[in-house]
């Protein structure tokens, strides 16, 4: 491109030796161009930060959902190994290893309408267990099952 700019050009003294492109306009951009290029990177941004933000929400609930079901089935596996006639409502934590977690659970007999199987009485028991976060954040994990009361041998 330079050179055909020149082609066109003497070089004597005083003249120059590019002259302008006829029909381009400056070269640079105007202020309200830039000004709309700068609106639109900060909305851009604005855009990302808050789905960003979300995100990070999103991956706290399901690490806490994750870790509550892990730490359930060891809370109801303590439970079954527990004699059934000492089971009762509960509360606690699950010590310095998990100390922003905490739990409580119920516990009551169900009788044999409720279970549906006659002469059940006495040797179910349904627990619902609950978890929550104690850090401040709004996560919940509750899990119900029955139990069954151990069964001994007659000699």
């Amino acid at each position: 491109m330079l050179i055909w700019q020149l082609q066109g050009c003497s070089a004597r003294r005083g003249q120059r030796l590019i002259r302008p492109l006829r029909g381009q306009g400056s070269s640079g951009f105007s202020l309200f161009e830039l000004l709309i290029a700068i609106s639109l990177i900060a909305l851009t941004c604005i855009i990302l930060f808050g789905v960003q933000a979300d995100n990070i929400d999103r991956a706290a609930e399901a690490r806490f959902h994750s870790l509550a079901a892990m730490l359930a089935q060891k809370k109801l596996v303590e439970f079954n190994l527990q004699n059934f006639a000492d089971l009762t409502d509960a509360s606690g934590d699950f010590g310095p290893a998990y100390p922003d977690i905490a739990w409580s659970s119920q516990v009551r007999l169900l009788t044999a309408e409720e279970s549906g199987l006659a002469g059940s009485s006495g040797w179910l028991k349904l627990v619902e267990l609950t978890l929550w976060d104690n850090s401040g954040r709004p996560f919940v994990y509750t899990v119900r099952t029955v139990l069954l009361r151990k069964i001994e041998a007659v000699l």
